[in-house]
Formats: C-alpha cells, structure tokens, sequence
C-alpha cells in the first residue's frame, strides 16, 4: 500500500453541464459545491467530505464510446436505498453481465451493479466496504 497518494477527484467531459449536474445531484443525492478554479464550464461535487466529481462541459461529440470496463465506482453503506433510489428515477442498472435491473455478487460477497449517466459514463455502485 501507498501512502504517497491518495483519490482526490474524478473529472468527466459532459455535453450538457445542466443536465449532467442534475443527474449527480438528484439521482446520486451528490451535494454541489463551490467550484474553487472559478470557471463556469466546471461544476463540482462532494462524495465523501474530500473526494469530488468534476463535471467538465463542453463535450462536442453526440456519441462517444464508453466502454462498459472504464467505470469509476462508488461504495455504498446502504446498497437498498441506493438501488431504489435508482428506480425511483428510472435509471435502469445491470449487472456485470448486462442483465437488466440484475446483481452481480462477487465471489467475496460483495453486490453491484452497473448504470449510465445521461454522456454514458458508465457508474458501478457496490456494497464493499472493506480493503478492496
């Protein structure tokens, strides 16, 4: 293990910041904050008090492939709400093998799942929350 770094931020290229924004925050209950570098085209948001998603927009291309293996993950102490939080707003998730509104459980015990923000970022959602 390295103690010489740590994950400080995810930034992610968006077409439509508004729409982008509204996703984080009301599907992922992300809060925003201030976005310290200033620039409009960048909106910031907390996940765990330290860590940030940049939204970067200004993306130009409609359609850009987002491989389903380049995902960033998020951990969960509550994998239940956070799966009906995501029914609630229509996101459809699958599972490692694409099986729609599907489970995958690893062989240590861990559950997730898969989804897609509104540019197709793909986002994993897990219960893990040991070492991984």
């Amino acid at each position: 293990m390295s103690d010489l770094f740590t994950l400080h931020h995810v930034s992610l290229y968006v077409r439509d910041l508004d729409a982008s924004a509204a996703f984080y925050a009301d599907v992922l209950g992300l809060q925003e904050i201030p976005n310290k570098v200033g620039k409009s085209h960048i909106r910031w948001f907390i996940i765990d008090g330290f860590r940030t998603f940049h939204l970067i927009g200004g993306d130009p291309e409609q359609e850009r492939s987002r491989p389903f293996s380049t995902h960033v993950a998020l951990a969960t102490r509550d994998f239940e709400a956070a799966l009906a939080r995501l029914e609630q707003h229509g996101v459809t998730y699958v599972s490692l093998a694409r099986q729609p509104q599907d489970i995958t459980i690893r062989p240590d015990g861990v559950r997730q799942i898969y989804f897609q923000d509104p540019d197709g970022h793909w986002i994993e959602i897990n219960d893990a929350n040991a070492d991984p």
